[in-house]
């Protein structure tokens, strides 16, 4: 197995900046082995991010430890890249580069890869934009290992491939529509949450499956639909990318068609891993209601706090009274024990918007039908025909009961959709 030693490094505007060197440092040990962490407190310094005066001290650490990358937990400019780099004599890269790789290591379909790529070419378009100005005005030619005239050609090419990896896209989001379209008669649920909540373990216990959960951020990338198991209705559960704090809109975009799977969702399960330091929980319940408010998701929400067999009933209790403005409908849950597993299945039936019809019928197609497809409350049978109570959404209520309605004279033509 080769090695290779990474050195992070992450600026803070002051001591209040909530930047997290553990979550970079969570993020970089997927692809590498974390030597050291340097945290420094300043404004951003136009030439190199952080101070010249650390970047010298930097530049022999990286000799002395034998760094083979330097990863810079704030956004670099092509110049302050390529100023580090010069500085340190090893490969600079900064957070939304290091999660653009991991995105890479675990796209593992066509529409994955197809997100990823235009997210590297979003992320790559205004850099070139850069490349272009410097070159044109001389002050570093061949930045990049490009000319004048190359790096126009490549901003040119960069363009192209964003327009082409859109259309795409957008014929498999219109296939996903379709598919969507045929799954509409089932109630939806989106799990939603920040990247490595537990959101594929939580997946696994309300549905049965086996879907291996790695302790590793953006494992989830593709949309993944299962049927929960356990309830007497058809009820559709979601799983897509995870979220994360600084994510520039570029990236939600490229994967906005996988995250609008979850979040068109007729419910939400918010999965919040409550085993995190209070400031941790609130930091990143910000940053899913952020995003949620951003992509004009209006489904009613289920806070899922998991991870219940690692806390305490104090703990408990301080989640409850310190983020009461950020935790709706919550719930405590273990998805690795099960515990309030079931509990959970029955607040999901509670919170779906759904209405009770009752039917009296004869017709075996309808009552067939019933079964198969809605939530059945009771079933009395008298004088050979059945008085059914039943539950489903709203508008599957009123379409049965109409088509029952108008169909009463002529039972040999129902036909339930």
């Amino acid at each position: 197995m080769i090695y290779i030693r990474a050195l992070l490094v992450l600026r803070k505007d002051s001591k209040r900046d909530k930047k997290s060197i553990e979550e970079l440092k969570e993020l970089a040990e997927v692809l590498y082995d974390v030597e050291d962490v340097i945290i420094q407190v300043r404004k951003p310094d136009p030439k190199y991010q952080i101070g010249e005066g650390l970047a010298e001290r930097i530049s022999k650490i990286v000799k002395e430890k034998e760094i083979d990358i330097v990863i810079v937990g704030n956004e670099l400019s092509p110049s302050q890249k390529y100023n580090l780099a010069k500085k340190f004599g090893v490969e600079v890269i900064d957070k939304i580069e290091l999660v653009l790789r991991i995105f890479n290591k675990h796209a593992n379909t066509n529409e994955a890869k197809l997100q990823v790529r235009l997210a590297e070419l979003q992320y790559e378009l205004p850099r070139a934009k850069e490349k272009v100005r410097l070159a044109k005005m001389g002050e570093q030619p061949g930045f990049g290992g490009y000319g004048d005239y190359e790096v126009e050609k490549y901003y040119q090419k960069v363009k192209r491939e964003i327009s082409t990896i859109k259309r795409k896209l957008k014929k498999l989001k219109e296939h996903r529509k379709i598919l969507r379209k045929k799954r509409e008669k089932y109630d939806s649920v989106g799990l939603i949450g920040y990247t490595n909540a537990g959101k594929t373990s939580l997946l696994n216990a309300l549905c049965g499956e086996s879907k291996e959960a790695k302790q590793q951020v953006f494992t989830t990338l593709t949309t993944i639909t299962r049927k929960i198991r356990g309830i007497k209705r058809k009820v559709l559960l979601t799983d897509t990318v995870g979220f994360m704090d600084d994510l520039p809109p570029f990236m939600i975009e490229a994967f906005l068609s996988t995250i609008e799977e979850s979040a068109n969702s007729d419910l939400i399960l918010l999965v919040v891993d409550a085993s995190e330091d209070i400031e941790e929980i609130e930091r990143k319940l910000k940053v899913n209601h952020d995003i949620l408010r951003k992509i004009n998701c209006k489904s009613t929400i289920i806070t899922v706090l998991n991870k219940v067999d690692k806390i305490t009933n104090e703990k408990k209790e301080e989640i409850l009274n310190e983020l009461e403005r950020y935790i709706i409908n919550p719930i405590f849950v273990s998805a690795k024990t099960g515990e309030n597993i079931e509990l959970l299945k029955d607040m999901i039936l509670e919170h779906l918007n759904l209405s009770i019809g009752t039917i009296e019928t004869d017709n075996p197609k309808l009552i067939s039908y019933l079964y198969e497809n809605t939530e059945i409350l009771e079933d009395i049978e008298d004088n050979n025909k059945h008085i059914i109570t039943f539950r489903a959404k709203e508008k599957d209520v009123n379409r049965i009961l109409t088509i029952h309605k108008n169909k009463e004279l002529d039972k040999t033509r129902i036909k339930i959709k």
